[in-house]
């Protein structure tokens, strides 16, 4: 990274500092990997080094490097590019043609060769049926294949794939996990939960470190291109810390990460650490009190809709209503102990009646073991109620909210799962900010792809993908949804010291956008072009 004697001077341009004491300077000053100065331009130029260089920002806008709240770059790359294979409903249309596109897969594998097929999507795939175990054996007999959800939660496997995994029907179904069985006891095709990504590791580890490393190269990429200087990794587990070590070794432009480590028990050893300037540190623990609204496991106080989605494509009972992942005893224990133990929380909610769930006991822990600064944290939140987020702005819980959900799937969730009076309160985020939370925006990325601007269109528009709007009174105010992926979000992560705005002493991570998000109109939001990414004050890409 940058050395001890670099020192950059930018002006020239719009300067969005998201720091309310200096919100429109001339100029910033870096010096080596530090923000140094922020003001006037000629005062600027007094006190930069004589070797300075200049960035004229010819108009462009300079803000802070953005931060995605919730994401996993490393799993992201386990998901991208060969041999796994693409087949999200944006690629492959339909399930017809998903089908096709295996059979010419798996025809061209090799015998023994593992095989993932990334993106089967009950509500956009319009002709989708739930794979079966035998289908699966007869689309590829002699090779172990998984059809993993768009959503991230669901694996469909063939038998030669319950093999590679060791699951059988004397496996026991581990807690917080779904093991779907025949009247016999033997595993039908669909596992779910903590269960699926124990699986996909055995994928991953047939295909070799040297394929992940490519990967890994190519998701940093992915997140540096859009601006993005720090992520997270909401699914951390402790063997991830070698990629993340050898990409910073090798010189490698990686954001910095916010680790999560997940919990599936009470028992784990959390790593305490802190690399490299805060370039990877342990934030907290992460656990899935519940799971997807597009597989049904989420506990809600109304059931879903019966539509042929649900009931066919889902395969959801009427009067569906779902459950949390873990028995709740089994939940709050592990809850407790890491609490107990000092770490903030990231809980994985989206079901009402999960939230209700957990918003009781966050407030059980505090009242008998009180701490002024938790930062609890929910995930998602799809489905949280008004009055719900006023009671957790009274606890002091943060709330992230996965807004792609309404871009990508807004139409089904109104119409086909929810209905109209839910969806237009989908992911609230604007009514989280009236009660005012400080909240966060996220893609989850591998589940949708790394860009905040496309996350502040999303928030601001509340545009589904044909057209409609899901909740007028939920848009945020171009300020508000900068902040949910700067300054707010560092907050969320608790490293609004030294991330998230351009103010003097901070990590020099900036970002150069071609316009101004804060004078863009909302539909365009995602269509700014980035300019420049800086990252401890190097440049480490740009469009020139």
């Amino acid at each position: 990274m940058s050395s001890q004697g670099d020192s950059r001077l930018f002006h020239g341009g719009p300067i969005v500092t998201m720091d309310d004491g200096a919100p429109a300077p001339e100029a910033v000053v870096t010096k080596a990997d530090k923000i140094h100065f922020v003001g006037l331009l000629e005062e600027a130029r007094t006190l930069a080094r004589p070797d300075v260089t200049e960035v004229d920002l010819a108009g462009r806008t300079l803000l802070p490097g953005l931060i995605d709240a919730h994401s996993h770059i490393l799993w992201a790359a386990k998901t991208r590019g060969a041999p796994v294979v693409d087949v999200r409903a944006e690629t492959v249309p339909t399930y017809k043609a998903l089908l096709a596109k295996i059979r010419r897969r798996v025809a061209a594998a090799k015998p023994g060769e593992h095989l993932i097929f990334f993106g089967l999507d009950a509500q956009l795939h319009p002709d989708m049926e739930q794979p079966t175990r035998a289908q699966l054996d007869e689309l590829a007999p002699d090779n172990p294949i998984g059809i993993q959800t768009s959503n991230c939660h669901a694996l469909f496997m063939n038998s030669r794939g319950f093999e590679a995994c060791g699951i059988n029907e004397r496996t026991e179904t581990p807690t917080g996990s779904i093991i779907e069985r025949d009247e016999t006891g033997r595993p039908s095709g669909k596992i779910a939960e903590a269960i699926t990504w124990r699986a996909l590791e055995v994928f991953y580890d047939a295909w070799g470190d040297d394929r992940l490393s490519e990967e890994f190269h190519a998701s940093i990429g992915d997140f540096i291109q859009n601006g993005i200087t720090t992520v997270t990794e909401h699914l951390y587990l402790p063997h991830y810390k070698a990629y993340y070590l050898s990409a910073l070794k090798q010189g490698l432009p990686m954001p910095r990460v916010a680790a999560y480590q997940q919990a599936v028990t009470a028992d784990m050893q959390v790593e305490k650490l802190n690399i490299g300037d805060d370039r990877l540190w342990m934030a907290g623990v992460k656990i899935h009190a519940d799971g997807s609204p597009f597989i049904g496991n989420i506990w809600l106080s109304e059931p879903y809709l019966e539509t042929a989605i649900t009931l066919e494509r889902m395969d959801l009972k009427p009067g569906h209503t779902g459950s949390l992942n873990y028995p709740q005893d089994y939940f709050e224990k592990m809850a407790r102990t890491y609490f107990g133990q000092g770490w903030r929380m990231s809980i994985h909610t989206q079901g009402d009646r999960t939230i209700d769930m957990v918003l009781d006991l966050v407030e059980d822990i505090l009242t008998k073991t009180p701490r002024a600064d938790h930062r609890f944290r929910l995930e998602h939140c799809a489905l949280m109620r008004k009055d719900q987020i006023e009671r957790a702005q009274k606890l002091g819980v943060l709330c992230s909210f996965f807004i792609n959900h309404i871009t990508h799937w807004g139409a089904p969730i109104e119409d086909a799962l929810f209905g109209p009076e839910r969806a237009a309160h989908y992911m609230p985020a604007g009514s989280a900010l009236d009660a005012g939370m400080r909240i966060s925006l996220h893609a989850d990325t591998p589940m949708t792809d790394p860009s905040c601007l496309e996350l502040m269109k999303a928030a601001t528009t509340r545009l589904a993908g044909d057209g409609r709007c899901l909740g007028e009174s939920e848009r945020l105010d171009s300020l508000s949804a900068l902040k949910a992926v700067t300054i707010d979000a560092a907050y969320q992560i608790g490293m609004e010291d030294r991330l998230g705005s351009i103010k003097a002493g901070k990590h020099a991570d900036l970002v150069i956008l071609e316009r101004n998000p804060l004078e863009t109109p909302h539909l365009e939001l995602a269509n700014i072009g980035i300019a420049a990414t800086y990252l401890a004050g190097e440049c480490v890409w740009t469009n020139a």
